[in-house]
């Protein structure tokens, strides 16, 4: 099934540059967000016989946990809208008899009705046109008594990742306005209040939302130069970069600065720096 909606901006956005580098950097990012998926997952316990579906399951490194979790007896559908990052998705997952990954947007893809024991996401659910639709329809996928749950993040300025490479690269190039709090992103689901009249508006009862701070590893393996490559590339610095159309000498200078502001987070395990994030989890009544 190719169900895509008319959220046009997200659709173009993640079958472009943004998916091509994110299969790029797929393996890092396994191991970067490896603990936020993991704390979704050993809140809700999926077990043996559990029919879940992962929404923006993208290269499916979730998918396939989950999957492993499920048998013998349960089943996984990974959805998502970047067709680069299923085909790896699909690639990875074609010894896993469990999962099927499928290219639609779960905003308006036609589940089986009251089938589904859990809804699972990491960072897949913020990218909504209609966010309340979207939750609606996932609600409706799901057996009474189903659960869903997913961790997004909190305000970008609580996530030492994310405000101090920003604050780096902002003394180079202007960085992109902010977005409308109504407008999918990675922080569209920041404001814990708004997560939580979505979820009520659309149906969900039960509702709890935790704030976790965790750290997160960057370039656990390629050390300090992975991690610059990483915000040269990638998120919020990555995109303000690629807009600003600099020289190479614009990129190196970045670079530079970047490797000196990374340094005192630098470990024998990698670059390791402060995280938060919402851990959600409600129910279908």
């Amino acid at each position: 099934m190719d169900n895509i909606a008319t959220n046009a901006d997200m659709v173009e956005f993640w079958n472009g540059d943004a998916g091509q580098k994110w299969v790029r950097f797929q393996e890092m990012m396994d191991v970067s967000l490896l603990p936020m998926g993991r704390l979704v997952m050993e809140a809700v316990k999926p077990k043996a016989g559990d029919q879940v579906i992962d929404v923006g399951c993208g290269c499916g490194g979730t998918t396939l946990e989950l999957a492993r979790r499920v048998t013998p007896g349960g089943a996984v559908l990974g959805v998502d809208i970047s067709e680069p990052m299923l085909e790896r998705a699909t690639a990875r997952g074609e010894v896993e008899t469990a999962v099927t990954f499928e290219r639609s947007d779960a905003q308006i893809h036609e589940f089986a009705k009251r089938s589904w024991d859990l809804v699972f996401s990491r960072f897949g659910v913020m990218f909504f046109s209609d966010p309340v639709a979207a939750f609606r329809n996932l609600r409706s996928a799901l057996k009474p008594g189903g659960r869903i749950a997913f961790v997004c993040w909190p305000p970008a300025k609580e996530n030492a990742w994310v405000k101090i490479p920003t604050g780096i690269v902002k003394a180079h190039v202007e960085l992109p306005a902010p977005l409308a709090p109504d407008q999918p992103g990675e922080f569209a689901f920041a404001d814990r209040a708004r997560v939580e009249h979505i979820l009520s508006a659309a149906g969900f009862s039960d509702i709890k939302i935790d704030r976790n701070d965790m750290p997160i590893t960057i370039a656990p393996d390629g050390g300090l130069d992975e991690a610059v490559e990483f915000f040269l590339e990638m998120g919020p610095t990555g995109r303000a970069i690629a807009d600003a159309h600099g020289s190479i000498d614009l990129r190196s200078r970045i670079a530079e600065d970047l490797r000196v502001g990374l340094r005192p987070f630098v470990t024998e395990a990698g670059v390791i720096m402060d995280a938060s994030v919402w851990l959600v989890t409600a129910y279908a009544p």
